[in-house]
């Protein structure tokens, strides 16, 4: 049986042996295929304003997933939904999540603010109350992008 040998490499003050070495390069490689892949994906990043038609559907889903957990989270007697998608960002946010950063109008409508309430099935109320909100969102990536957590809420 042939030991396995280790050739050390001086390297300034610091020495490394042959293994170490490949590891390194490995995690570098890493490193710069995932900075490749996030480049890219930035490139392809969406930021609109709601004036604008091609609004990506995982937005829509994102921002209509934050306004529900903000009814859930609040006790107002309406539900409010989103009325308009004033702007939007998304980022890559490791382990293979994206990071929504979404800001909407949100108008409330006429179903009550219950845990059961189907926003799409609610219209918006004569002379509705308007907020601005602005959400950050995880979400897991992909043709259904699932929402999963609301990061941060404010709404005014």
């Amino acid at each position: 049986m042939k030991a396995h040998q280790c050739h050390v490499i001086e390297s300034g003050s610091r020495t490394q042996n042959t293994a170490n070495l490949k590891e390194d390069l490995y995690y570098t490689k890493m490193t710069c295929t995932m900075s490749l892949v996030a480049a890219v994906f930035m490139a392809h990043v969406v930021s609109v304003s709601s004036s604008e038609q091609n609004i990506d559907p995982n937005v829509v889903k994102v921002a209509n997933f934050a306004i529900e957990f903000h009814n859930h989270m609040t006790n107002y007697p309406y539900a409010y939904k989103v009325v308009e998608i004033l702007s939007n960002s998304a980022q890559i946010y490791p382990p293979a999540r994206v990071k929504y950063s979404i800001e909407v109008r949100a108008a409330q409508t006429t179903c009550r603010n219950t845990g059961s309430v189907d926003l799409e099935d609610c219209s918006v109320a004569a002379n509705a109350q308007m907020m601005i909100c602005s959400f950050v969102v995880l979400a897991v990536p992909g043709e259904n992008t699932v929402p999963e957590y609301v990061l941060s809420q404010h709404c005014v």
